[in-house]
Formats: C-alpha cells, sequence, structure tokens
C-alpha cells in the first residue's frame, strides 16, 4: 500500500459514493471493484479515491449510458476512462 493512500470499509465507502454498501459488495462479487486488502476480522479496505473514481465510472456507465454490467465489465477491462 503506497503513501496518501486512504483505506476505507465497505461502509464508509458506500456513504461517501452515495449508494448503499450492498451495492459496493455486489461489484465486488461481479469484479467490478477490487478492494486492497481485507482486516483480520474480513472487512474489505479499499484506497477511497481509487474506489470512489471505480464507482463514479460504473455508476455513470450503468445509469447514463443504460450499459449492463457484462458491457461494463468490457469497456472496464479495455481500460476505459484510464480506469
Amino acid at each position: 500500500m503506497g503513501d496518501g493512500e486512504i483505506l476505507v470499509k465497505v461502509g464508509q465507502l458506500a456513504k461517501r459514493a452515495g449508494i448503499f454498501p450492498s451495492k459496493v459488495r455486489y461489484y465486488v462479487n461481479e469484479g467490478l471493484l477490487n478492494p486492497l486488502d481485507r482486516t483480520r476480522g474480513g472487512y474489505y479496505l479499499f484506497d477511497e479515491s481509487r474506489a470512489l473514481e471505480r464507482l463514479r465510472l460504473i455508476e455513470k456507465l450503468r445509469i447514463e449510458e443504460r450499459l449492463s454490467l457484462n458491457e461494463i465489465k468490457q469497456k472496464i477491462s479495455k481500460g476505459v476512462d484510464g480506469v
């Protein structure tokens, strides 16, 4: 983990992104969002700025461009918007 990273758990990330924690977990399970690490208790830990950027991209593609999760996965895997 690099310098300047602010690590947050699912609930903190969801609150900052304005979405439900279950949606963050869903995106993790679907392979759209990757945690950096886990705590001893099993909680996911995310780099706050990178995860927020990824969540904003996912939500933009899902809502504004009306893409399916599979289409979003394909775009993200190709490096859409540098993410």
